[in-house]
């Protein structure tokens, strides 16, 4: 079953703007690249039945790495 996703462009100030609408995570994955190709902004894909973000790591590994943890902080072990 191929999922269906959104993608973003990221600009500086921290907007966003919605670029396209793909099916399958590989076509994402082309897509976001072939964004990230025209453009320095940063480029995220959101799985639509999820709602979970993913965003190409296309100058490392050249697949995708999850979302970062946004406001969460690791904590020492309780002593």
């Amino acid at each position: 079953m191929s999922h269906q996703y959104d993608l973003f462009e990221k600009f500086p100030d921290g907007s966003s703007l919605w670029r396209a609408c793909v099916l399958g995570r590989e076509s994402a994955w082309l897509q976001l690249r072939d964004l990230s190709e025209r453009s320095q902004n940063q480029f995220y894909a959101i799985n639509v039945v999820s709602g979970k973000t993913i965003f190409p790591d296309i100058h490392r590994s050249g697949g995708f790495r999850p979302a970062p943890e946004i406001g969460k902080r690791s904590r020492p072990p309780a002593a």
